[in-house]
């Protein structure tokens, strides 16, 4: 930094390069990858703090799962549908009549879903799942079993006396199983 008589030139940079004439070319490098991270990292906080917002008022696609049995009090239901969401199996939504619940397995927990807020499309349902009561419904007797065939889920709604019971069929992966798969020809 030069001084003048009379005039000062003020040096904006000073400090920075100051610092990295110190530190050599690596450290210049390094300077401006630490930059870049705090950029980036500031970014990314600023999206996914707004992402958080805009996800939760739109409704999730929920798609049928057509093999799956489902029984109240070991009697078949004559208008009823097992729903999820991609390829989860955990939160399910199940249809009996009019009537909507919401499935957490992993939590072990039934609520009642309003079937105003359901939306009906050709082969799907949309719904938020995060727009639920607060209180899931009393439940007894859980059950969830997996076995080679069939994944099982059992719950008593107490309050009514009903056993839920549903079986969902495992998706079979017959990849490979092709006698023109890649695995298939590398073994002759």
């Amino acid at each position: 930094m030069r001084f003048y008589r009379g005039k000062t030139k003020i040096c904006e940079t000073l400090i920075v390069s100051c610092t990295t004439d110190r530190l050599g070319e690596f450290g210049k490098s390094m300077w401006s990858l630490l930059n870049k991270l705090m950029l980036l990292a500031a970014t990314g906080a600023l999206f996914a703090s707004s992402g958080g917002t805009f996800a939760k008022d739109k409704p999730v696609s929920w798609k049928v799962i057509d093999d799956a049995l489902f029984r109240v009090n070991d009697a078949p239901v004559k208008e009823w549908g097992l729903y999820q969401t991609g390829k989860k199996r955990d939160p399910l939504l199940l249809q009996m009549n009019d009537r909507f619940l919401l499935i957490k397995i992993h939590d072990r927990q039934l609520f009642e879903v309003d079937p105003a807020k359901v939306q009906r499309k050709s082969d799907e349902l949309l719904w938020d799942s995060s727009d639920h009561p607060a209180q899931p419904l009393a439940t007894s007797d859980w059950d969830a079993s997996d076995t080679e065939a069939v994944y099982r889920i059992r719950a008593r709604i107490t309050t009514e006396d009903r056993l839920l019971d549903i079986e969902i069929p495992h998706i079979l992966d017959l990849s490979g199983m092709s006698p023109h798969s890649a695995s298939a020809t590398h073994r002759r």
